[in-house]
């Protein structure tokens, strides 16, 4: 991260790189990597000690470099981009539609995805769609600088090259616009005896490199996924860059595409409950991601992967936008899908095609098609006809058998061509398209009971026979996602007897653990602007209880502690900066000491910072000083400040019922 820092400064000094850009660059690896802020203060440094840079540019880059640090640890990055994970389709750059709007003769064109160059005056919050021809803007020429003077380059990455010494690559998985997917095995976890040593590794491609900002994309695509914590959406680790190699790493998924499982569906057809129980698990990660604010922007059969085990996973969150950014953060944005969107026609809604803002909607809309063609043996619902030329060519989707007559209106409503008619949420359509439970168990099961206490003799047997088969449904429900009962078996797992906890223990070990460290990251991820260590530790112990001889529980134990200390570490050390320079109260830039306290209240209770004495003795002297010579607003906002954090001082006290009593008189 040292060399990405050097490398935004360098620029920025050159001339290559404007102010806002460089202002991009550092949130977004001070939100990734909290250390990088120093390594960025330390080179800034050594330039200015070896006179390489005049005093009024290093104090200018200083202070921007010392406001974004504390912004990035108090808030979170919004990260936008355009990527493609697990898929095959080229990236094209689409300048008319025309050539898009029926089957054709290539009946996967189009699945590609297209890239929409939209001009980049346009109101991006335009929600008018556009009626002239899409713009022809040529795409930036700017790159990424690198350094070859300092680094080594991967002319010919591929197959047998180690990054930073630790991802051996050995396979390529796929391309997209963006990024060549790599399996690669982990030397560190091959040190640590994983049993699972392989990770995936997405290298930002040389075309990509055109684009002005493309590593801060990709770093922001990380960051954002990271944001994703669903057994339903593929797990994202880190970002890093070595040499020219900018990457990022996920974890390595074993099974097919769903682009790939279509193909193959003319030939042999899923099952009714198969293909529904693929959509209800698309639906679950769809909805998470849309709870946490993040639209898809780019839902296609590419971007799903049908597990070995049968678990799905969404992919490429690359292109996702928080569908709660306001204007000033769009403008702000280095790489920004409002102005270069990718869409696939095939999976695109017409307000896509218009470059107007991401809505839930259009997410649904793609949803819809892929459940359409998983239901219907492959085919797509409007025969991948790109979605402005629908009406004008008047196709309407056919009925599929099989489904209810809630399911068919569900289905046809979320495939509707325009956004308002359109069902509003994730959650909705999949309550609507879910099969209504049977009761043929509860009747079976019932009667076997009610024969066997008719029998008299040898009901106990029976009864714990069932007992445990309602025990194994259960089980067999929850690996299949049932997320509800999941919780609910946790919740009651003591009460139930030694041989049922054996049971559930054994058999859900791996679910269990992956839902409690999944809670875990809900509540304490520091990058992301979650702080809740205590009840991170709360549920951890929880766990532990369950799985006292899990090593992954002792891992993530070690890995939040490890967060908890460098995030105290750097706390502490603005707590004691801004206690130096008196930077007592609500500042208009955030830096002062009231945004650092509310925050180690969060992440130690009980941090000895939280009761310092003389911290209020500051507050009480600093009101006194301005009382003397007359200033009483500023002292009344030292009183106030200091109470805030010190309700019980009773000195502060006494002085605010002076402060009241004089402003009466």
């Amino acid at each position: 991260m040292s060399e990405i820092c050097q490398s935004l400064i360098d620029d920025y000094l050159s001339g290559s790189l404007q102010l806002t850009d460089l202002e991009d660059g550092f949130s977004s690896i001070f939100t990734s990597t909290p250390a990088s802020y120093s390594q960025a203060q330390n080179y800034l440094q050594e330039l200015y000690s070896s006179n390489q840079i005049e005093a009024e540019r290093y104090t200018e880059i200083a202070s921007l470099i010392s406001t974004i640090n504390i912004n990035s640890t108090l808030s979170n990055t919004t990260a936008d981009c355009d990527v493609s994970y697990f898929s095959e389709e080229k990236t094209l750059h689409l300048t008319d539609i025309t050539d898009y709007t029926s089957g054709g003769t290539d009946g996967d064109s189009n699945d590609k995805t297209l890239i929409v160059r939209i001009n980049s005056n346009s109101n991006s919050a335009n929600t008018e769609p556009a009626n002239r021809p899409l713009s022809r803007t040529p795409v930036s020429t700017a790159e990424v600088i690198d350094k070859p003077h300092r680094t080594k380059r991967y002319d010919n990455l591929g197959p047998g090259v180690t990054l930073k010494d630790r991802f051996v690559l050995l396979e390529k998985l796929g391309q997209g616009g963006m990024g060549v997917v790599f399996k690669a095995k982990d030397l560190l976890k091959v040190e640590a005896q994983d049993k699972d040593p392989y990770v995936a590794i997405k290298v930002l491609t040389d075309a990509f490199k055109k684009y002005s900002g493309s590593f801060i994309a990709l770093q922001r695509e990380a960051s954002k996924a990271q944001r994703l914590a669903h057994p339903n959406i593929a797990t994202v680790y880190d970002f890093d860059r070595d040499a020219n190699t900018v990457f990022m790493t996920m974890e390595y998924l074993k099974g097919k595409p769903l682009n790939q499982l279509i193909k193959e569906l003319n030939k042999k057809p899923l099952k009714l409950d198969h293909a529904l129980h693929i959509i209800e698990e698309l639906s679950s990660g769809l909805a998470y991601a849309h709870e946490k604010q993040l639209i898809h922007s780019d839902f296609k059969p590419g971007n799903c992967f049908l597990l070995s085990d049968g678990q799905v996973k969404l992919l490429d969150f690359g292109i996702a936008r928080a569908s709660t950014q306001t204007d000033e953060e769009r403008d702000n944005t280095m790489f920004d899908p409002a102005k270069l969107c990718a869409v696939t026609p095939a999976y695109a809604t017409p307000e896509m095609f218009a470059g107007m803002n991401p809505d839930p909607r259009d997410d649904i809309y793609g949803l819809a098609c892929v459940s359409y063609q998983l239901l219907s043996g492959g085919r797509h619902p409007y025969n991948k006809v790109a979605s402005p030329k629908i009406k004008e060519l008047g196709i309407k989707p056919k009925p599929l058998k099989g489904l209810n007559r809630r399911q068919q209106k569900t289905l046809i409503k979320a495939l509707a061509v325009n956004r308002e008619e359109r069902i509003g949420s994730v959650v909705e359509f999949a309550n609507g398209m879910r099969s209504k439970k049977s009761h043929a168990k509860k009747i079976i099961l019932a009667a076997l009971i009610a024969l066997v206490l008719g029998a008299g003799a040898g009901y106990k047997p029976a009864l714990t026979f069932i007992n445990e088969q309602k025990l194994y449904d259960k089980i067999s429900l929850i690996k299949q996602g049932n997320k509800a009962l999941m919780i609910e078996t946790i919740w009651s797992l003591e009460q139930l007897n030694p041989e049922q906890q054996k049971i559930i223990s054994v058999s859900l070990r791996r679910e269990i653990i992956t839902h409690y460290r999944d809670r875990i990251r809900s509540v304490f991820r520091p990058k992301e602007g979650l702080y809740d260590y205590p009840e991170a530790q709360n549920l951890l112990s929880q766990a532990k209880r369950h799985y006292p001889d899990s090593v992954a529980l002792s891992t993530i134990e070690d890995q939040i502690k490890e967060q908890k200390d460098r995030l105290m570490n750097s706390l502490t050390s603005l707590y004691q900066r801004y206690f130096r320079t008196g930077k007592l109260v609500k500042s208009s830039n955030g830096e002062d000491i009231t945004t650092v306290i509310p925050l180690i209240k969060r992440v130690d209770p009980k941090s000895y910072l939280l009761t310092d004495k003389k911290l209020a003795d500051t507050y009480l002297s600093e009101a006194e000083n301005f009382i003397a010579k007359r200033e009483y607003e500023n002292a009344a906002n030292y009183i106030d400040t200091g109470l805030k954090l010190f309700p019980d001082d009773l000195r502060l006290q006494s002085l605010n019922k002076q402060i009241n009593a004089r402003s009466q008189n």
